[in-house]
């Protein structure tokens, strides 16, 4: 079992990376499983707006913690867990995360990386978005200079990148110290 946290802006191919990670597990006779925090917070929330600040804190901290339950759960029945939706810019998001879990196993952590123009064309695609501030996020990424885990260059087919990132795990690459 292994938790694999993959972090990147809006965008940056996640969700589709993720689920055919799941796949390459799950057809290399490895049980794996995605878990994406933005479902937890759409059980509190589906539509993404909130009457308060104090509200979405709360929606926002108990689908966390339902989140870090469910990753516990799932490694302790031997899944191999492949997590997106938390930002991991730096070590110290890393541990503070890493603490609230339960069990010791290896953690890997890739960070995909996206050309900003490849980004918007994807954004562009899905439709707006009033959630999503592209500049802002890639402001926040381009100021770290010394990235936990293994930056991922995500600009092949989906395809291609998820087996890349499968060997990359399958060498280690990724695998964080805490």
């Amino acid at each position: 079992m292994k938790l694999i946290l993959i972090d990147g802006g809006p965008a940056s191919g996640k969700n589709t990376l993720g689920k055919l990670l799941v796949d390459q597990f799950n057809k290399n006779g490895e049980k794996a499983i995605l878990l994406d925090l933005d479902s937890y917070v759409e059980e509190f929330n589906p539509k993404w707006i909130w009457e308060s600040k104090e509200q979405e804190e709360k929606d926002h901290l108990n689908a966390r913690v339902n989140f870090v339950k469910d990753i516990n759960k799932y490694l302790q029945e031997d899944l191999t867990v492949v997590a997106i939706g938390e930002r991991f810019l730096t070590h110290s998001d890393v541990s503070r995360y890493t603490e609230k879990l339960g069990i010791n196993y290896p953690i890997y952590l890739f960070h995909l990386t996206v050309p900003r123009a490849l980004r918007q064309q994807r954004l562009d695609q899905r439709g707006p978005h009033s959630l999503i501030n592209l500049d802002k996020d890639q402001k926040d990424r381009d100021a770290i200079k010394d990235w936990p885990g293994y930056v991922y260059e995500n600009i092949n087919s989906p395809e291609e990148d998820a087996k890349n990132l499968y060997d990359l795990i399958r060498s280690n690459k990724g695998l964080i110290n805490l």
